[in-house]
């Protein structure tokens, strides 16, 4: 077998860029005796097979090579845990007699179907409350206090939270505020509306205040480096992949990532609604400037009775960043799999890479390029502060390009725009979206 794989290697070798390159059934077969033959040498094998061929057929005929053994060394991980499984399954943490009442919240919300005098939860929220309640469990066991609160053992809680013990960190102002609103909410279900306490709920606002006074703790003027340059940096990793001397995963990946920040960028949704993203499905390209998005009301942070009669509906006008998708769709994509998700996992499994990937990803990257973290969420701010400088409506503007219910919202959270100078090419950005407002022009 050792000859067959020299015997491929020599005639490789000794190609032409006029040859034709080995089918991809054709590699598949090799690199499978191979792996028989030699265990997983053989992937390093085939590797250098890859950088030989493309340095004699050109990397475009070679590509398929990354395909073949991407199939053959990453094993298909299993579907994630349905979310709502995971929230029946946290029920049993929280006392017996709050499980009955919790189970109908769950299935109400899940079928997502309003019922009278009930509110509908979303996964996401239906998780933290749980964990809340859990939480509020172990520190009334620990402290020999009912579980159902009063305003003082409510502010204690919220108290020891944010004071700093030897096995964690404190949480934040905000953090602790959230958790209190939470347990209140999950008290509400679990006692079917017999616990109600006007005081609890003044402590609880009082430390939602005292957490908007303090502001966010998470964010930092130093991750405003601009909405253009995070989007031009897209573009020079997508640069750097175009340069790689074969179109192998590394390739592929840089490419999928150079988009994650031009989009990022274009586009200011959170991290979940990005990682919806679907040719042909919520991404469409119509020509080679125009780009359709149509994320559902379940892609968005919407409360759970929008979901579903509303979604996020708009047309990009951006030659190069549909210039970019086209390339990516026909070169760099079918590297990874035969799926349509905009930004596969490189790690096996099957579907998009998760939205707490897209925060570590995106900070990693920028940590590299600009010294400082800017997690993919941190994206939005930095396009709200380009636009609240240069748009005429300032914060309005933002408000409506970053979908915020409340302009006093992106006052106080994303409105840094003093001092912040737009680059030039974003400049179109700008022009578009002044004059045309039923559209975001890019």
């Amino acid at each position: 077998m050792m000859n067959d794989h020299l015997a491929l290697l020599r005639k490789l070798r000794a190609a032409s860029p006029l040859d034709a390159a080995p089918s991809r059934e054709a590699l598949t077969d090799h690199l499978a005796a191979r792996v028989n033959a030699v265990g997983a040498t053989a992937f390093a094998e085939f590797a250098h097979l890859q950088r030989v061929a493309a340095e004699a057929l050109g990397t475009e005929k070679t590509a398929h090579f990354a395909r073949v053994l991407r199939e053959a060394r990453v094993s298909v991980k299993a579907p994630d845990r349905c979310p709502w499984e995971t929230a029946a399954r946290m029920i049993a943490s929280v006392p017996v007699d709050w499980q009955e009442p919790l189970s109908e919240q769950i299935a109400i919300s899940k079928r997502g179907q309003a019922v009278l005098g009930k509110t509908i939860w979303s996964v996401d929220y239906t998780k933290s409350v749980l964990s809340a309640l859990e939480r509020w469990v172990t520190y009334c066991d620990a402290e020999g206090l009912s579980l159902r609160p009063t305003a003082t053992a409510l502010h204690g809680y919220a108290c020891s939270l944010v004071q700093p013990v030897s096995d964690r960190l404190p949480t934040s102002t905000g953090t602790a505020a959230n958790y209190l609103q939470r347990i209140l909410a999950g008290l509400l279900v679990a006692t079917r509306g017999q616990f109600r306490s006007d005081a609890c709920s003044f402590v609880a606002a009082d430390w939602r205040e005292r957490a908007r006074a303090q502001g966010a703790t998470t964010k930092s003027g130093s991750q405003l480096v601009g909405a253009s340059a995070l989007y031009g940096f897209g573009f020079r990793v997508m640069a750097e992949a175009n340069a790689c001397p074969m179109r192998g995963i590394r390739a592929a990946t840089l490419f999928r990532n150079g988009l994650i920040l031009a989009v990022g960028a274009a586009l200011p949704e959170r991290a979940r609604a990005l990682t919806w993203l679907e040719f042909d499905r919520t991404l469409t390209l119509i020509d080679r400037t125009h780009i359709h998005i149509e994320l559902p009301g379940e892609a968005l942070k919407y409360p759970e009775a929008r979901k579903a009669h509303e979604g996020y509906d708009v047309i990009f006008e951006n030659a190069g960043l549909a210039e970019a998708l086209h390339a990516y769709r026909s070169i760099y994509r079918p590297l990874f799999d035969d799926g349509l998700h905009l930004f596969p996992s490189v790690h096996g499994k099957r579907g998009a890479i998760t939205s707490k990937h897209l925060g570590r990803l995106t900070g990693n990257m920028t940590l590299r390029e600009f010294g400082v973290r800017i997690p993919i969420h941190r994206f939005r701010d930095n396009v709200a502060t380009e636009a609240s400088e240069h748009l005429i409506g300032g914060a309005y503007a933002a408000k409506t390009l970053l979908r915020h219910v409340d302009e006093a919202i992106t006052l106080r959270h994303y409105d840094h725009a003093e001092g912040v100078t737009s680059a030039r090419e974003f400049g179109d950005f700008i022009e578009g979206r002044r004059t045309i407002p039923a559209e975001l022009i890019l």
